[in-house]
């Protein structure tokens, strides 16, 4: 749905969406995601999500983990010096929502970030602890909500150590500068258009605006089909690539357990098909 889901996140996906999606789940889930990017690139999901009655909310938590192998170059190695690295990025956390009215919700999500950027070849690390925090309100006729969401808020990562800045004369090392998290603020709106018993639908209309890049505006849309089959798709207007999404998904139960599987594809010109496919657990 080109990520326009911040409105309309109603399962255990909420805890990487938006934190207040979490309070519509009934039950305990389990989920593992897959993503494969452009230049080998792939990250990994898991999450696990359960009911608290006490606090009238859901708490969930998460472990995520990206990674990509490279080969170090050099100026006099401009093709590789033969010797390959690891740049990898892993995260994990802990989300609760949390339900104040039959028509607000809230959430909060703590996450431990932390980077290698290849450690193999004298590359530093560097790790925060970052925030994210979202509501959602249901405002009027069908099923309509609205959302927001402030993800990955925190201090600034400081990679350690030092290394060798090359200026003649010099000996002693240079430190690395602190970069800011990947902080963004997203606001959305969601409707069901049809609401029948054997076809449901949703659109979402969301804004999103990154710390350290221009704003985008995505829109995506879900039918569903006997509360069985579903079918997405989804734009980005501001995006140079990976504009168009498509995607389905499948819900079925197996040893009396609720089952789904999904799957979608980021399409693009020049960088190739970003593939998504996740599997979720009723327990």
């Amino acid at each position: 749905m080109a990520g326009a889901f911040v409105a309309i996140c109603d399962d255990i996906s909420a805890c990487a969406w938006n934190p207040a999606g979490l309070v519509h789940l009934t039950g305990k889930q389990v989920a593992v995601n897959y993503i494969s990017w452009p230049a080998d690139i792939g990250y990994s999901h898991a999450c696990y999500a359960m009911p608290i009655r006490s606090l009238d909310g859901v708490v969930a938590f998460q472990f995520g983990s990206l990674s990509a192998e490279l080969m170090e170059t050099q100026e006099y190695f401009p093709y590789g010096t033969g010797r390959e690295f690891t740049f990898s990025n892993w995260l994990v956390g802990c989300s609760i929502g949390k339900r104040f009215t039959d028509k607000f919700s809230g959430g909060i999500a703590v996450k431990y970030v932390r980077e290698e950027l290849g450690v193999e070849v004298g590359g530093p690390t560097t790790s925060a602890v970052v925030l994210d925090a979202g509501t959602q309100y249901e405002i009027g006729p069908r099923n309509m909500h609205m959302a927001v969401a402030l993800m990955n808020f925190g201090p600034d990562m400081q990679p350690g150590g030092s290394y060798s800045n090359g200026a003649p004369g010099s000996t002693a090392g240079a430190q690395y500068e602190g970069y800011a998290p990947s902080t963004e603020f997203k606001f959305g709106i969601a409707l069901a258009p049809i609401t029948r018993p054997w076809l449901t639908s949703v659109v979402d209309v969301e804004m999103c605006h990154p710390a350290d890049n221009t704003e985008t505006f995505r829109v995506g849309g879900e039918a569903v089909v006997l509360k069985t089959l579903a079918v997405r798709a989804g734009y980005d207007f501001n995006a140079d690539e990976l504009k168009a999404s498509l995607g389905m998904g499948i819900t079925t139960t197996v040893f009396s357990r609720q089952v789904m599987f999904d799957y979608g594809a980021t399409l693009s010109q020049y960088l190739g098909t970003v593939h998504r496919v996740s599997l979720t657990f009723g327990l």
